[in-house]
């Protein structure tokens, strides 16, 4: 053995770093090394959009655009004009919006718990001032009584509406907000659709 190694020590000096190598390479443990992420891994990795979450932002903007009402406020204000609401806010919304009332305005006459529309005019008088008649708020379109807007008088001009169901009337609309469309007056009691169609042709919600 002593001889076989002088006779090939030229050759072990020579071999043995390759040798070396190649164990270094066989042993090395590849877990070790961190892997270098490839472009289709980046591309994975990204956070992608989540096609639920973009439809309810698109839903929720547009139901936040589809709830804007338009308002037009008017007499002892201290800033009169035309206001964007939203459905559900009421006449004390509104008067906060514009700044308040006036010093001058009679605040009994006004109802500060009615709900808003859309188009409406809300009238703050002054003491002792008769009843200010705005044409919009008490709409006849072609002969027809506006449900939204007409006052208990005007609403017992419908045939089929007294007195008991024109204040059901203008309650409904001020705990629920504008009728939408005429068949939502079958929701008041004792209006049905016998009721209704005797009178579809004398109201409108426009």
């Amino acid at each position: 053995m002593k001889n076989w190694i002088l006779t090939y020590r030229k050759q072990l000096l020579y071999t043995s770093p390759f040798i070396l190598i190649i164990l270094f390479i066989l042993f090395i443990n590849p877990s070790d090394q961190e892997p270098v992420p490839s472009p289709l891994t980046t591309q994975t990795m990204e956070q992608k959009p989540d096609p639920v979450t973009e439809q309810v932002e698109t839903d929720t903007a547009t139901e936040s655009v589809t709830n804007e009402i338009h308002v037009d406020v008017k007499g002892q204000i201290k800033h009169p004009g035309v206001y964007r609401m939203k459905e559900g806010d009421r006449v004390i919304d509104l008067i906060a919006a514009a700044g308040g009332e006036t010093a001058s305005a009679d605040m009994i006459t006004v109802n500060l718990a009615q709900k808003l529309s859309d188009e409406m005019v809300i009238y703050i008088p002054v003491p002792g001032e008769q009843e200010f008649n705005i044409p919009d708020t008490v709409e006849k379109e072609q002969g027809k009584v506006n449900l939204n807007t007409a006052d208990q008088a005007e609403l017992e001009t419908i045939p089929g509406v007294g007195p008991a169901k024109a204040l059901a009337i203008i309650e409904f609309r001020e705990s629920n907000g504008a009728f939408k469309e005429i068949e939502e007056i079958m929701n008041i009691s004792g209006i049905g659709e016998k009721t209704f169609d005797k009178l579809k042709e004398s109201i409108t919600v426009k």
